[in-house]
């Protein structure tokens, strides 16, 4: 069982903050995959609640003394957490500005018309870390979960779990391309609450892409911001990582060029900037970006390609059965009629599983 530190905001007694106050990876690629609450948290509109355990009400918002967080919820006409399916947060999706961003930007519908409310618990997963993969157009390496790998076999990831409706998920799954074949959505297995040690059917993203290995460390690169016990590769920052893979690839000359910067100690940050800029200009208005933001891109890939581990998660999944078709990943209701059966489904009235022990 792994301690939980406490970092970023809500740790000083605070019930409630300005989702602003967290910073998207998307808008700042510089804080990839970005800060999380340490605790349980309720993304509620353009706020981010603090969640704890009282005795008499279960899981509820800090400062609530007489309500649980299901009885809020159907207070507001939305979903209780048994309503709800458990979806992974390894990377940026454990950011609540990621959150929030992802649903406006892909036409979240709340079934009252009004609130934009996500529970987003804690959660562990054994035998897993989260590791670069490739070069994403927002303008960071991003981060791909890593299963059955020896780089991984005595760590524990410090993960959380997004408790989605029925339009989140479909937010999420449009934001992480599934119709695409960007990313595919599977049943994780080894995701455990912290505390019990309880196992829980819980879906991920897994990315169709392998793991980079630097070459020169020869293994993965870890992301500083994501926390893992056992954790046996280095990990960097955004813009460290990044201005790894242009010195270890050794493609800063051919980066520079391409993108017109230039080629100095401020040349991932800049890369950084440029890229985003660019997938934001395309995503507002259809144009396609410039053409060294796409040769850029391919110059990454061409060569994280030839130094990245052979097997990817997805293949080890899809050996296990674990991974959904497209359709599948889309149908609300199958999943969390599986959750059910599994004995996976949440109340308030303890965040663990129902029936589980520690309630």
């Amino acid at each position: 069982m792994t301690t939980w530190p406490t970092a970023g905001h809500l740790d000083g007694g605070e019930a409630a903050d300005e989702v602003d106050s967290w910073k998207p990876a998307r808008k700042f690629p510089e804080h990839y995959p970005g800060e999380c609450p340490a605790g349980d948290y309720l993304l509620w509109n353009r706020h981010v609640h603090a969640l704890e355990h009282r005795a008499a009400t279960g899981l509820s918002l800090r400062g609530e003394e007489s309500r649980s967080l299901d009885a809020l919820l159907a207070s507001l006409g939305l979903p209780g957490l048994a309503e709800r399916v458990p979806v992974l947060a390894y990377g940026a999706n454990r950011n609540p500005a990621t959150l929030h961003l992802k649903l406006l930007n892909y036409g979240y519908r709340p079934p009252n018309g009004r609130d934009h409310c996500l529970p987003v618990l804690r959660g562990e997963l054994h035998g897993a870390d989260v590791a670069a993969s490739g070069l994403h157009g927002h303008g960071y390496l991003y981060g791909e979960l890593l299963l059955n790998s020896e780089h991984t076999r005595d760590s524990v990831l410090r993960s959380r779990i997004c408790m989605a409706d029925e339009d989140q998920l479909r937010a999420l799954n449009e934001s992480e391309e599934v119709r695409q074949g960007r990313y595919h959505l599977a049943w994780i297995p080894g995701v455990r609450l912290p505390g019990t040690g309880r196992p829980i059917p819980a879906l991920g993203y897994v990315a169709n892409a392998r793991t980079w290995l630097s070459p020169v460390f020869q293994t993965p690169v870890g992301f500083t911001s994501v926390q893992a016990a056992g954790r046996t590769y280095p990990s960097m920052t955004a813009t460290e990582g990044l201005a790894h893979a242009l010195d270890s690839l050794g493609i800063r000359s051919e980066a520079s060029r391409l993108s017109g910067l230039a080629d100095d100690e401020a040349l991932a940050a800049e890369l950084a900037k440029y890229l985003n800029g660019q997938w934001w200009y395309h995503f507002h208005t259809g144009q396609s970006p410039i053409s060294g933001y796409h040769g850029v891109l391919d110059l990454f890939r061409s060569r994280i390609a030839e130094s990245s581990m052979p097997v990817r998660t997805y293949d080890h999944l899809v050996e296990q059965g674990r991974v959904l078709s497209v359709d599948d990943a889309y149908s609300h209701a199958r999943l969390l009629r599986r959750v059910r059966a599994e004995g996976g489904a949440f109340s308030s009235d303890c965040s663990d599983p129902s029936g589980g022990d520690g309630c």
